[in-house]
């Protein structure tokens, strides 16, 4: 499932990894999802395979051979973004690798601001006698929140393998929150 789909995939299998200690609400924990963060993005559009950007050709002793360094693409654009970017410079490689990843990591941040003022309704709420049926409710707002948020936690790239729905995630997860 992608992340916008998680929520109805574990409950269609009635499956949640663990209960909130604070608000009570039944959660997932997200492990991993790069491929299927990957799904949909503009790269995988493109017929990008994971290898080309983590796993380059690259080029010692005449030689021409596959790296088994996998790691991010922005320690080598040379031989990874300029390869199908060749309107830009190492420079601006970086630059945009950076650009997508520090503004998902502020998106980030804010989700998990709002997400923290969610959970800390809750022991007021129960103080003040708040109904059981709307904290219910309020569970489910948490989780769905909370996938919205741990996925970009959980997958490895800060957004960058799909900057439209690291976006569009953490946007609803704040929306879910408030």
């Amino acid at each position: 499932a992608n992340v916008f789909d998680y929520k109805a995939a574990a409950e269609k299998i009635t499956f949640k990894d663990f209960k909130h200690a604070t608000t009570g609400a039944l959660l997932s924990k997200i492990q991993h999802p790069e491929t299927e963060t990957f799904w949909g993005s503009a790269h995988e559009r493109n017929n990008v395979e994971c290898n080309s950007c983590h796993m380059p050709k690259i080029k010692q002793d005449g030689k021409t051979f596959t790296s088994h360094f996998q790691r991010s693409p922005r320690y080598n654009v040379k031989d990874t973004c300029l390869k199908c970017h060749s309107d830009m410079s190492e420079q601006q490689a970086v630059y945009t690798i950076d650009s997508v990843q520090n503004y998902t990591r502020g998106k980030l941040a804010k989700a998990e601001y709002w997400l923290a003022q969610l959970i800390d309704t809750f022991p007021k709420a129960r103080a003040a006698g708040v109904p059981e049926e709307a904290i219910k409710k309020a569970q489910a707002h948490h989780d769905q929140a909370h996938i919205y948020w741990e996925w970009w936690t959980a997958e490895n790239s800060d957004g960058f393998h799909n900057p439209g729905a690291a976006r569009e995630s953490l946007t609803r997860s704040i929306d879910e929150s408030q």
